[in-house]
């Protein structure tokens, strides 16, 4: 793991704009280290300050981008590197100060350079928690963890969302304004429904708990109805509607695992990103074995492995260092 991160892709990170290989960078770097980790952390809320005080700024965006650049243009570009917790409270002093000798407005110009547009973006973004809020026209969203959002400030006309990460949608009728999510090439338009859409290495899925909702991606078009889903790689050009028969895919939002004859494979992935754990099969014939179990996510990661084992003779769960077994 490197130790050098640039203070411009940490930015990107946090606005949205990374690619998803940046993403992967910058959190498998915040991961490495309790300082990485502060240290993001300080420049989020250092981003977060900007953006809600440049709403009364009288500064210019571009004369106050300019500024900014003026006064920390030689150290902007240069690598954050893995230092002691103390230098860092140290550098977020100067950053704070820095934000407001220039003024409100010194971000305000990132924030809203968003395809080349003068309409400001405001993102969300859930880190190690799930975040739950309500966007401007009424619909609800639950966005999953290490994941974010970006919508622009005339929401109620144009209602379209940048998706990276994870996220379950509740959107609030609306005929004459469809409802858009974009998640790297791929559209999913929705006029009022439920649906989750999951982006994670270049892989997309969209699984529909309620409503229609249309997936587009490149010239393929297909229409989605409650309980179908289409699984999306990089690089395929057909969408096959798929039958969802169980509700993992909510369980951030449910707080519950709810696997319905569900392969085992497919409930492994689930837990492993929900706790953040590494959990192997090990005997390849018990991959595809169907497991029907409703489990709360408050229970703890062994007692939830134990009640899965408990569903098919002859299972073995074993652990060995900080890794399960399933055998």
């Amino acid at each position: 793991m490197k130790q050098h991160m640039s203070e411009e892709l940490l930015i990107r990170y946090l606005l949205g704009e990374g690619s998803p290989d940046e993403i992967f960078e910058v959190e498998a770097w915040a991961a490495s280290h309790s300082a990485n980790a502060k240290k993001l952390d300080e420049i989020s809320r250092i981003l977060e300050t900007s953006k809600r005080l440049a709403q009364f700024s009288p500064v210019d965006e571009r004369e106050a981008w300019v500024r900014f650049k003026s006064k920390r243009g030689p150290v902007l570009n240069q690598p954050v590197e893995l230092l002691p917790e103390q230098v860092y409270s140290k550098w977020f002093s100067i950053a704070a100060a820095v934000l407001l000798l220039i003024g409100a407005g010194t971000l305000t110009y990132l924030f809203s350079r968003k395809s080349g547009s003068s309409v400001d973006w405001v993102t969300l973004r859930a880190d190690n928690q799930v975040r739950v809020d309500t966007l401007p026209d009424g619909s609800i969203v639950h966005i999953n963890k290490k994941s974010t959002i970006a919508y622009p400030g005339n929401f109620t006309s144009k209602r379209e969302v940048k998706l990276t990460g994870e996220a379950f949608f509740n959107v609030k009728h609306d005929d004459a304004v469809p409802f858009t999510v974009q998640v790297e090439d791929v559209s999913v338009r929705d006029i009022g429904t439920t649906f989750n859409i999951k982006n994670r290495g270049h892989h997309i899925e969209v699984i529909v708990g309620s409503g229609i909702v249309k997936v587009i991606k490149n010239e393929a078009t297909v229409q989605l109805s409650a309980q179908q889903m289409v699984s999306i790689n990089m690089g395929d050009k057909g969408l096959k509607v798929q039958r969802n028969s169980n509700e993992l895919y909510n369980y951030y939002t449910s707080n519950n695992f709810s696997a319905n004859k569900t392969p085992l494979w497919r409930l492994v992935d689930v837990l492993n990103e929900a706790y953040g754990a590494d959990i192997k099969i090990e005997n390849e014939a018990l991959r595809n074995t169907p497991i029907t179990v409703n489990i709360r996510l408050q229970d703890s990661l062994e007692n939830i492995l134990n009640v899965i084992g408990l569903t098919t003779p002859h299972m073995q769960v074993q652990k060995s260092g900080g890794t399960y077994i399933i055998k």
